[in-house]
C-alpha cells in the first residue's frame, strides 16, 4: 500500500494555474515547493535517421534506420519560457517555442527546395 501512496505523491494533477495543455507532472526535485513542471502529452513521430557505425576494417558505414522522435512541450512553474524537447528519449535539444518556430520555417524552405 505504501508504494501506491508514494506513486500518488509523484503525480500532481493539473490545477487552475496550469496551462490548458498541461497534463500535470512534478519535476525531478523531490520535496521542493517549486518543483512542479507543466508538461504536455508527448507526440511521437516515426522517422528515418542516418546511423553511422565502424566496420572491422575501421571504415565508417552509414545506413538509414527507423527511429521515433519524441516531442514534449513543458514549462517550469517558476519560469516564463515554454520549452520543446525534440529527441529520441536519450538525447536531443530542448529549445524555446520561438526557436521551434524558426526551425519549422527553415525546414519548410528545405522541403520546398526539394520539389
Amino acid at each position: 500500500m505504501a508504494a501506491s501512496e508514494d506513486h500518488a505523491e509523484e503525480y500532481t494533477p493539473p490545477t487552475a494555474d496550469c496551462p490548458a495543455w498541461c497534463i500535470g507532472h512534478d519535476a525531478d526535485t523531490p520535496d521542493e515547493a517549486d518543483d512542479h513542471l507543466h508538461e504536455a502529452s508527448p507526440a511521437f513521430v516515426p522517422c528515418i535517421a542516418l546511423e553511422c557505425s565502424t566496420d572491422e576494417a575501421g571504415s565508417i558505414q552509414r545506413h538509414p534506420a527507423a527511429t521515433e522522435l519524441t516531442l514534449v512541450r513543458y514549462q517550469y512553474r517558476t519560469g516564463d519560457d515554454t520549452w520543446l524537447y525534440i529527441g529520441d528519449g536519450s538525447q536531443g535539444p530542448d529549445v524555446t517555442l520561438e526557436s521551434a518556430r524558426r526551425l519549422v520555417r527553415v525546414l519548410g524552405r528545405y522541403i520546398d527546395d526539394e520539389r
